[in-house]
């Protein structure tokens, strides 16, 4: 796992931006199931919920005053195909 220190913070919220929304969306789908792996006591040393922060905010700037509403809503639509 890459360290703490190689995550740059600036590129990956770059390169949310330029993510379509079923991309933005698969990518918090992809780090919450990497997150569930995660023992606690190795979380300190992990950038994935640093990621996860940054993917919430991406989808909150796309969707003013929604918070995650649009990604729950895309995991249904998932589930239920």
């Amino acid at each position: 796992m890459p360290d703490q220190a190689d995550f740059d913070a600036g590129d990956f919220a770059n390169r949310l931006a330029a993510m379509s929304e079923d991309e933005l969306f698969e990518t918090m789908r992809g780090l919450e199931e990497e997150s569930e792996s995660i023992p606690p006591d190795e979380r300190d040393g992990s950038d994935v919920f640093a990621k996860i922060a940054l993917v919430e905010t991406a989808i909150e700037d796309r969707f003013p005053g929604q918070l995650l509403a649009p990604y729950k809503d895309w995991q249904q639509r998932r589930t239920a195909s």
